[in-house]
């Protein structure tokens, strides 16, 4: 005889039921979605600040370039202007060397030769060379304001005299002639005026 064997499932109980997802409430899911929509923008968020601490980065980076170019160029041009300056000095000397021969020659030859007239005649040579040169380097020429108005932006009135031959506010010596270069006064007249 065969025994007949059942098998039997066992009987569902509270503790054997399965596992069933859980229901949310309707604002436990607001909440959820709201978190996972805050995670991603704070996502977003880092990313974008490590962006802009990489653009801050290059930024000063390219300041710094710039900056240490401004200096180098303004070392650059303080020593072109060095340059310039000693170029144009130099060049102001060396045109002063052919009068300083010529007034070394006046003065052998004054000393070897008494004529007063031949002195004269050098020392007039040598004061047209160094006019000459005033002249070729910057335009450089000297006024005698004798007999002219006085004009306080031409002239530096040394003294006053009154003068029985001239209106008041009249040149009528001259102590120093004054010096232009173009429209600039170099130096002003110095100049007695009449009263």
């Amino acid at each position: 005889m065969t025994e007949k064997t059942t098998l039997r499932t066992p009987k569902k109980t509270a503790a054997t039921k399965p596992a069933t997802k859980e229901k949310l409430s309707a604002k436990e899911k607001s909440l959820t979605k709201l978190v996972a929509k805050l995670e991603e923008r704070n996502e977003l968020l880092a990313d974008e600040i490590v962006d802009q601490q990489l653009r801050v980065q290059a930024a000063e980076e390219k300041m710094l370039r710039v900056v240490a170019e401004y200096e180098n160029g303004k070392r650059r041009v303080e020593r072109e202007k060095e340059r310039s300056l000693m170029f144009a000095k130099d060049r102001v000397l060396i045109g002063l060397f052919p009068i300083i021969d010529n007034l070394e020659r006046s003065a052998l030859y004054e000393k070897e030769h008494e004529n007063s007239e031949t002195k004269a005649h050098g020392v007039n040579l040598v004061l047209d060379q160094i006019k000459k040169f005033l002249k070729d380097t910057d335009d450089v020429e000297a006024f005698d304001p004798m007999g002219e108005a006085f004009d306080p932006e031409l002239h530096e009135a040394m003294a006053m005299q009154p003068s029985e031959d001239h209106e008041p506010g009249i040149v009528i010596q001259v102590y120093e002639k004054g010096y232009r270069s173009g429209d600039r006064i170099l130096r002003a007249a110095k100049v007695v005026v009449s009263q």
